[in-house]
């Protein structure tokens, strides 16, 4: 066999040539390989600064792009305006950074094969929109002339504290309640009516046209991380007409370093508490899931007198029935960033079930009621002009529904089971333009409510609710002005508004009666200053009008026991207040804050009940008030362990109605001597507290023939971490077992204590 071979004979040359094609192909790929793999991951990492303070900026959007294409990491600055990228190929990238309190920036920055350190520094917008969202170098409460006080929910929350717990501790605020946690609770703010105090979610009117005040004990306070007190001058984006003030419940925002948290919280009298959340970002969407859980038995004891007050030999212990309460509460918000501006989406459902348990020595064992609301809102704000102007626009939607059983007449007159439900609509505008040292905001809005009610004992009431429905349509427009003048160290703010009402009544039967449609104008002004004396020291002024427009109860009233008057006019009322503040810039120890004010106010045409029989009253425009007092409230921190607080409030609400027994008297439910004082030390391992607060006297009728007693209540309490995610928190409230009682009779709870245990953990690996 012969194996033949062929073989092709190349010229030496093109052997060479060959060679060398051969040779580049593998040098070019070699290359390449080498480009597209990298030996060694880098991490780049660094702060956020403001390049007027120097200070840290946190929750800063930053986006890092490959030049070559083909690949982008996303985070946001911590709390401490640091951020970090890590597993980095080296070459050139480019890191941009986007917050609606700043102007954007963008930087080149060259990745190497270690760590590279790069600081980012952003130029602040002279205008923000948004201070629900941004946390913004315009701090309102040192630009304006309103007392305001801000609640950091993390630094006061307690174990089995609800929203009323929370509120009490804010200077020249009262809380009135009927009974313990969960329990109807009403607000006043200097001596004012609940129904006079606005109260707001994240921007959200809570207050209804039905009237009757906000009931904070339906309120979950889950999920509230801050809480924006105002007293006296209020600005202009809630509606300006508040005779007494307004509370800003601010709800926590969206996005942020990825996180869960988890808190389990249980106590006296069958308290629990489940609480969990999850926020972060993915991709350019920043989100929240929060869901919270509450209930409790609220079976504590109480001194029962059995109705005889001065009777002492048929007093006895009692255990609190009827009493228990479940809420829960879904709270669901997105947010992104769509070019310059910021849109944001949010959903909150609150579902609460109690009973009502009546006064002290006769106790309802069947009466229940039920709330569920639902607020859904949406918003797009942003800055124009190169921050010169902005723009905000607000949508909101919510629906409340109430359900009050008295199957055995325990509570009210007779048998009832009654379901309302309340539906409101509203759209507001708003935008703003800054001219040299003039800031000027000018805002529109509309708002739409629905009363339902319906008596599910009466099958023909009940089958024609549609008709008996109440409307109010209102619409307002107005603007505001602040100017700063000598190097930004004197502020003016003005402001004037106009706020239109169309309402139209049904009568009780379900029909339209006559005169039941009316249209009636409010007008609320306010002028104030705000004046930097230095070294931390501001002196600040207000004076305005404002108007509050009288409900649908007290325009229509019910089934009997409140006879309606459509021909009330609203209550009006001036305010006047001036003090001096002192923040310490930057903290340290020592003297943190100091607050002196001085106020007086006068509300006429205040709406007053007056009892044209035994059961049936009938409200007439015929009260005057006069509301005189000062508050002041001061921190301090020692040694760098210690930590001080305390307020103390003294007002005299004082009675101008023109009957005699009533002339010169308190008004109800407001004390003239009020003091809270609270001392924090950071132990070895913990943070341990002790808290005294103080009421002295008041009245709960009008004549003030019926006092309440003063009161001291003492609280001790200890925090102690452990590790950097887990937190054991104890408290032990009213220490002494002190038997009080608040709106009429209603006993409050002794001595209590409450453990938690909160869980936050970092789902980011940077």
């Amino acid at each position: 066999m012969v194996r033949l071979r062929s073989r092709v004979a190349l010229p030496r040359p093109l052997r060479r040539a060959g060679f060398s094609v051969i040779g580049s192909l593998l040098l070019v790929w070699a290359t390449t390989w080498s480009l597209a793999v990298p030996s060694v991951a880098a991490e780049l990492q660094g702060r956020v600064l403001d390049t007027e303070s120097q200070q840290t900026v946190p929750g800063v959007v930053l986006r890092l792009q490959s030049v070559a294409g083909g690949s982008t990491r996303h985070g946001v600055s911590d709390i401490d305006g640091r951020y970090h990228f890590a597993d980095l190929p080296s070459g050139r990238w480019e890191l941009e950074a986007r917050s609606l309190a700043y102007h954007p920036a963008r930087i080149p920055v060259n990745i190497t094969d270690s760590t590279v350190t790069v600081d980012l520094l952003l130029a602040p917008l002279p205008l923000v929109m948004d201070e629900v969202v941004v946390r913004a170098r315009h701090d309102e409460r040192q630009h304006t002339a309103a007392f305001v006080e801000r609640l950091e929910v993390a630094e006061i929350a307690a174990p089995g504290a609800d929203l009323p717990d929370l509120l009490q501790q804010a200077s020249g605020v009262d809380i009135r309640r009927y009974g313990g946690l969960g329990a109807f609770s009403s607000l006043s703010i200097r001596g004012s009516t609940s129904e006079q105090v606005l109260v707001f979610l994240d921007g959200v009117p809570l207050n209804q046209a039905v009237g009757g005040g906000v009931d904070l004990g339906s309120l979950p306070a889950g999920g509230v991380e801050s809480i924006d007190v105002y007293r006296g001058a209020v600005p202009g984006r809630f509606g300006g007409n508040s005779l007494g003030g307004v509370v800003h419940l601010r709800t926590r925002p969206a996005g942020g370093p990825p996180r869960v948290r988890l808190l389990a919280q249980a106590g006296a009298f069958g308290t629990y508490q489940l609480s969990t959340s999850v926020a972060g970002r993915h991709r350019d969407w920043d989100g929240l899931v929060l869901v919270d859980y509450s209930r409790s038995d609220n079976d504590f004891r109480f001194w029962d007198d059995n109705g005889t007050e001065y009777n002492r030999t048929d007093d006895e212990w009692a255990r609190r029935r009827n009493s228990d309460f479940g809420s829960g509460r879904v709270l669901l918000r997105a947010a992104r960033h769509v070019g310059a501006a910021r849109m944001q989406l949010s959903h909150t459902q609150d579902v609460s079930h109690r009973g009502l348990p009546g006064i002290g020595n006769f106790q309802a064992l069947d009466t229940r009621f039920d709330t569920r609301r639902g607020i859904s809102e949406a918003n797009v704000f942003g800055p124009l002009a190169q921050g010169r102007a902005g723009y905000r626009l607000k949508v909101y939607r919510s629906a409340e529904r109430t359900d009050y059983k008295d199957l055995q007449g325990e509570v009210g007159v007779g048998i009832q089971h009654d379901r309302n439900t309340t539906t409101g609509t509203g759209l507001r505008v708003e935008g703003n333009l800054l001219l040299g040292p003039l800031l000027t905001t000018l805002f529109s809005g509309v708002h739409y409510e629905r009363f339902s009610p319906q008596r599910l004992l009466d099958r023909v009431s009940a089958s024609r609710s549609t008709s008996r429905s109440s409307r109010r349509l209102g619409t307002s427009a107005g603007g505001e002005m602040e100017m700063a003048r000598f190097s930004n160290r004197l502020v003016i703010n003005a402001g004037l508004q106009i706020e239109r009402l169309d309402d139209d009544f049904a009568s009780t039967d379900g029909t339209q009666v006559s005169g039941s449609r009316r249209q009636q104008s409010l007008w609320s002004s306010n002028l104030g200053m705000s004046f930097d004396v230095g070294a931390g020291w501001t002196a600040q002024s207000h004076v305005g009008r404002y108007g509050r427009p009288p409900g649908f109860f007290e325009l229509f009233g019910d089934r009997g026991t409140v006879i309606g008057n459509i021909n009330l006019l609203h209550e009006s009322g001036r305010n006047v207040d001036g003090g001096i503040i002192y923040r310490a810039v930057p903290k340290r120890t020592g003297l943190l804050l100091v607050e002196a004010v001085a106020y007086d106010n006068e509300v006429d045409d205040m709406i007053r009940f007056i009892q044209n029989s035994q059961r049936v009253s009938r409200p007439q425009n015929i009260g005057r008030a006069r509301l005189r007092g000062i508050e002041t409230r001061a921190q301090g921190m020692l040694a760098s362990r210690w930590r001080l607080e305390g307020s103390y409030t003294r007002q005299q609400a004082e009675n101008r109605s023109p009957f005699s027994f009533e002339t010169g008297k308190d008004l109800p439910n407001t004390p003239r001597h009020r003091l809270r004082t609270r001392v924090d030390l950071d132990a070895p391992g913990m943070r341990l507290h002790y808290e005294i607060s103080h009421e002295s006297r008041h009245f709960l009728d009008r004549a003030n023939l019926r006092p309440v007693p003063a009161r001291t209540v003492h609280t001790l309490g200890a925090r102690v971490p452990a590790g950097d995610a887990v937190t054991f928190a104890v408290e032990i409230r009213n220490l002494t077992d002190n038997q009080v009682a608040d709106l009429w009779g209603y006993p409050l709870p002794g001595r209590a204590a409450f453990l938690s245990v909160d869980i936050d953990l970092s789902l980011s690996g940077n």
